[in-house]
């Protein structure tokens, strides 16, 4: 009998419209607050927009992950600076490389875009310690604090 193993393949993407169900599964596995209709409209906003940017971790044809991006020009930078404004790899497949696969793809989009700086933004809640460590890991530093206020 001649059985042949095949590796998972793993690929790096923009976004499709046929995305939309899995990154909207993919968001609320992340705890973010969404609808299918709700992320269509935020999808349609940056998709229309040269200065968003997601790419959609697939393996086998299945959607595992995405990271979003948004390219800002500040006052206090001379060159743009690359936000993740989220990322996210399903449970099942964490562990495996693909976030820090996406991270990379992140840092190649942004530095096409003449960034000089990638960042995120992480919530100190006790479960996203993980997500922290996984940030120092692959070579994130943590500076200052992040405030907000409601309007």
């Amino acid at each position: 009998m001649n059985s042949s193993l095949s590796t998972p393949t793993l690929c790096i993407r923009k976004f499709q419209w046929d995305d939309l169900e899995s990154l909207n599964a993919l968001m609320r596995e992340l705890s973010y607050p969404t609808t299918l209709s709700v992320m269509r409209e935020r999808m349609q906003e940056m998709e229309s927009s040269p200065v968003y940017c997601t790419l959609i971790a697939e393996v086998d044809n299945k959607v595992v992950g995405e990271i979003s991006l948004r390219n800002i020009v500040t006052y206090s930078n001379t060159e743009p600076t690359t936000q993740i404004t989220s990322v996210v790899v399903a449970k099942d497949y964490q562990g495996q490389g693909i976030g820090k696969r996406l991270i990379h793809s992140a840092e190649e989009w942004g530095k096409g875009q003449g960034s000089n700086l990638l960042f995120l933004k992480s919530g100190n809640r006790v479960e996203r310690a993980p997500a922290r460590a996984f940030y120092k890991h692959i070579g994130f530093t943590n500076i200052g604090y992040h405030f907000s206020k409601t309007l």
